[in-house]
């Protein structure tokens, strides 16, 4: 029979073997795949080797950062990188090589070189930002027009962040009174969710382009470490290629992230972004002031040239006037003399001819006198015959008009034998009104009668 061990026997040779092979730590590069901190201060770390030309995994194991170790390196590894260990990072660590028979190979961290991970962070970023410019969108946000009085913000940044209550409270107690329109598109401003709910922020800002002027990423309250995400490529293709001017105040004075370089600007604070947006408006205020001021010292110099002209036109026009007035009064004065000489000879004609025409017109009316003297008694004499005529031609008609009256009076007519019958004090024309059994008046030529109906052949 073959002789056999156990798993636990084989295990332990391997560790033994590997402990003689690995007596001292070593030092590896590696690049962190997974990230996992416990409660009691262990940090685990998941570690993988890639070839860089194919992305492909060749290696990984398993890292463990014991709490005592980790309290010393950490705060050593970030202040000097600037960033906190994560997935996707590069690092040179000093390692001891473990192997349990129970939980198999792992690699205890005794150290890391920050160093080595700076110059990898660095390289990422240079190709990144090789990348932008390649695809020639590195410098579009930067060459845009920067609006003259940027009033409507779209703010990108966690509602709960403190750069952004310092930055509305720049803004709204600014001392000079000027009005902003502020609109929070919030998003996740740490972690690895940063790139896409930025990017989503601006997608949806986007949507209002036309109503805002400029965009501000705010971040400000978060750990300096925390900047990784700031350097992603997708999230600065976006804002490179962002239709509004885009304003990175993201808390951090001194690294520059890829996101500060394609952005239109960079400031160090939310509230120096709020004093530069508050700075353009004090801009234009002083470019206004000095307008105003050219203006007046303008019009002020044109009123003292034009003042001058017109002092030197009066008196070119009082000199002139001078010239002329001397030379028509000469010429005046030959004129009245001419006048006065005129006017003599004038009245003198005109006495003549008046007096001519006096005796021409008394001549005149004596003979028109006459002879409206002999019509008016032609006259006369003609209305006196025909008015005899017409007064003997009316006299006759109204004897006529007389006879006439006297001759249809009802008394003469009662006379001749007629008479009048009336019902109710009406007369009555017809028969044919009168009922059998009425009472009626007859009235003669002397005195009054009634009857009584006894019988009326018209109503039979």
């Amino acid at each position: 029979m073959m002789e056999a061990i156990s798993l636990y026997e084989l295990n332990n040779r391997i560790k033994q073997t590997l402990k003689a092979s690995f007596a001292d730590s070593v030092w590896i590069t590696a690049e962190i795949t997974e990230v996992q901190l416990n409660r009691s201060g262990h940090c685990y770390l998941q570690l993988a080797d890639k070839r860089e030309q194919e992305d492909s995994i060749v290696a990984t194991a398993r890292g463990t950062i014991w709490a005592f170790t980790f309290r010393t390196l950490r705060p050593y590894f970030e202040t000097t990188t600037g960033r906190q260990l994560e997935k996707g990072m590069k690092v040179l660590l000093n390692v001891e090589v473990v192997f349990h028979e129970l939980y198999g190979y792992s690699l205890n961290i005794r150290d890391i070189d920050p160093t080595y991970t700076i110059g990898d962070l660095e390289r990422k970023k240079r190709e990144i930002l090789a990348q932008l410019e390649a695809d020639g969108v590195i410098d579009m946000n930067r060459e845009l027009e920067f609006p003259v009085l940027p009033k409507t913000i779209a703010v990108i940044s966690s509602p709960t962040a403190a750069g952004l209550g310092d930055f509305m409270n720049q803004l709204q107690t600014n001392p000079y009174g000027y009005r902003f329109q502020v609109k929070l598109f919030p998003a996740i401003m740490q972690g690895d969710k940063t790139t896409d709910s930025v990017i989503a922020a601006l997608e949806r800002i986007y949507e209002y382009e036309s109503v805002f002027d400029v965009v501000v990423i705010i971040r400000g309250g978060g750990s300096q470490t925390d900047l990784g995400c700031f350097d992603s490529y997708e999230m600065a293709a976006n804002i490179a290629q962002f239709p509004l001017p885009v304003i990175a105040g993201i808390g951090h004075e001194r690294d520059e992230t890829i996101v500060d370089r394609v952005a239109h600007m960079r400031v160090k604070t939310p509230t120096a972004a709020a004093a530069f947006l508050i700075g353009t408006f004090r801009e234009q205020d002083g470019q206004l002031e000095t307008w105003k001021n050219d203006f007046i010292v303008g019009v002020q110099e044109l009123l003292h040239n034009e003042q001058n002209r017109q002092v030197v036109r009066i008196s070119d026009f009082k000199r002139s006037v001078q010239v002329v007035l001397t030379g028509n009064r000469t010429n005046l004065k030959l004129l009245s003399q001419r006048l006065d000489h005129a006017s003599e000879n004038y009245i003198r004609n005109r006495q003549v001819y008046f007096d001519r025409l006096k005796m021409k017109i008394t001549g005149r009316i004596d003979v028109l006198a006459d002879r409206q003297r002999n019509r008016l008694e032609n006259f006369g004499k003609a209305l006196q015959q025909q008015t005899g005529r017409i007064f003997a031609d009316q006299h006759r008609r109204l004897e006529l008009a007389a006879t006439t009256i006297k001759y249809v009076d009802p008394k003469n007519v009662l006379e001749r034998g007629y008479s009048i019958t009336r019902l109710n004090g009406k007369a009555v024309r017809k028969a044919a009104v009168l009922q059998a059994g009425e009472i009626v008046e007859t009235e003669l030529a002397h005195g009054k009668i009634q009857c009584q109906i006894l019988n009326n052949s018209a109503t039979q």
